[in-house]
């Protein structure tokens, strides 16, 4: 019973990629591969987040790519960007950097510092999470950056307009605005202890020790009967 709570409780508060759709409106795709570094906030090579990700890594760009401004260089970080790390298909391996999946908001900043759309490295659209898409349109109307990262990434990945920007009205009082982030939001990091995962490991460690009791509560049963049944074939 234990062990079907633990599955249950783990299925509903890992993501799956497979829930996502991408920019394009089809099913989101990995954005990382074979060859390449795995990215991803859950290291599962998908642009996908939970809750703990306050950067929001919805945005996939390819950083081998030689056209545009070195994303960490443009928006100030390390240059994680041409580091190498654990494979896509076997993690305990080293492959570079390629395809990543970069916060949002820190997208938004690098466009705007590159001088424009046709200054950024190139963005794999089919692994751009919809999320992001979603995220820019609710903010366009009162940022001018988010504003021009929607424009750009409609323009690169060939997206319709759902929402249109001029003539929308003012962002509400009270409705958030793109959080601060630091240059180490979107560094590459080993993937934070979430939540689900802690409460996963807690339920799992729970049914492990249940069953181990079990077991052992029933090996000893069993000694005894045997016992009795050894001091009574005595007796007889």
């Amino acid at each position: 019973m234990l062990l079907f709570l633990f599955a249950l409780v783990c299925s509903q508060l890992i993501p799956k990629a497979e829930s996502y759709t991408n920019v394009l409106g089809t099913a989101l795709e990995s954005c990382s591969g074979p060859g390449m570094a795995r990215t991803g906030f859950m290291r599962d090579g998908h642009c996908t987040e939970v809750h703990d990700d306050r950067g929001s890594h919805h945005i996939c760009i390819d950083l081998s790519s030689t056209s545009g401004g070195n994303f960490c260089s443009v928006t100030g970080q390390p240059n994680w960007c041409e580091s190498s790390m654990g494979c896509h298909e076997n993690y305990s391996q080293q492959c570079p950097v390629e395809h990543w999946c970069v916060c949002q908001w820190a997208f938004a900043s690098y466009i705007q510092n590159a001088g424009g759309c046709d200054q950024i490295q190139d963005i794999v659209c089919e692994a751009t999470n919809m999320v992001a898409l979603t995220a820019y349109e609710s903010q366009a109307s009162s940022s001018p950056h988010v504003a021009q990262a929607l424009d750009c990434l409609r323009s690169r990945c060939s997206t319709p307009s759902t929402h249109s920007i001029e003539g929308e009205q003012p962002v509400e009082n009270g409705q958030q605005n793109p959080p601060e982030l630091s240059s180490s939001d979107n560094a590459p990091v080993v993937p934070l202890v979430i939540s689900g995962m802690v409460l996963c490991v807690v339920v799992g460690l729970a049914a492990g020790l249940f069953i181990g009791k079990r077991i052992a509560k029933a090996k000893a049963q069993k000694n005894k009967e045997n016992l009795a049944v050894g001091k009574n074939s005595q007796v007889l």
